[in-house]
């Protein structure tokens, strides 16, 4: 009995030792592989072309109707503000329904009058916090009045041709590159983060992909000035 009762505790200590081995084996190859395209994101095809010296944008896809947005808004505002210098953070409203489109519209026009600031997290909250539905732009109009424009400036501006040419890009935008949920992330046009994450995941896929682009940029732009050193003449002087 004392010999099986040796035996019985050292296979469960290997089978430990291989638990634990096993762990180290995967946590180290997570760690060196990073995120993976097809599983934890996608990629654009075709991508964008980017001019040098340009940031990276992160896009946002969102809409004031989801919940989840919501709950997602208070978690990027803090990674956005901490974005270094060649990054550039901007939202962009889906259309998924008619009152998604009024919800979309009233973003853009918000952003036009650059009041984004005062409204944002107010329609938010109006929403998802306090149960106010907005099935008109007079009631959304009525609900910024007073907050960095009036209730005619706001009309005003909803109906004017720079929101409306607005809305149709970012409609068209959305369905090209195929956002079928919210929130989406984009980073560079190029990589795409789904919702199916969760919001730690999608901002650490965030930084994972600027970094890459980042590389991708710098080595473009090596490999331009070998290019350009290697031309004939290039190294000539003028006389």
């Amino acid at each position: 009995m004392q010999h099986i009762r040796y035996f019985t505790i050292g296979c469960i200590g290997l089978l430990l030792l291989a638990v634990i081995a096993f762990g180290l084996l995967y946590s180290d190859s997570t760690s060196t592989e990073g995120w993976v395209e097809g599983v934890d994101y996608s990629v654009v095809e075709p991508a964008t072309r980017y001019r040098s010296g340009s940031p990276i944008q992160v896009t946002e896809y969102f809409s004031y109707a989801c919940v989840h947005c919501s709950n997602f808004d208070p978690n990027i505002e803090i990674w956005s503000d901490k974005l270094p210098t060649d990054v550039e953070f901007t939202r962009s409203p889906v259309v998924f329904s008619p009152a998604w489109a009024l919800l979309s519209r009233t973003y853009l026009t918000l952003e036009h009058l650059d009041i984004l600031e005062k409204n944002h997290s107010r329609i938010f909250a109006a929403i998802h916090d306090q149960g106010q539905q907005f099935l008109s732009i007079e009631m959304l109009a009525d609900f910024v009045d007073g907050h960095g424009a009036s209730k005619i400036e706001f009309l005003a501006a909803s109906n004017s041709p720079a929101v409306q040419r607005r809305f149709e890009k970012t409609r068209k935008r959305a369905r090209d590159i195929k956002i079928t949920g919210v929130p989406t992330l984009v980073v560079a046009d190029k990589y795409i983060i789904p919702s199916s994450l969760d919001r730690k995941g999608m901002l650490e896929a965030a930084d994972y992909l600027l970094d890459k682009e980042r590389t991708a940029r710098m080595e473009k732009q090596n490999n331009a000035g070998l290019n350009q050193k290697a031309l004939p003449g290039a190294n000539d002087k003028a006389e």
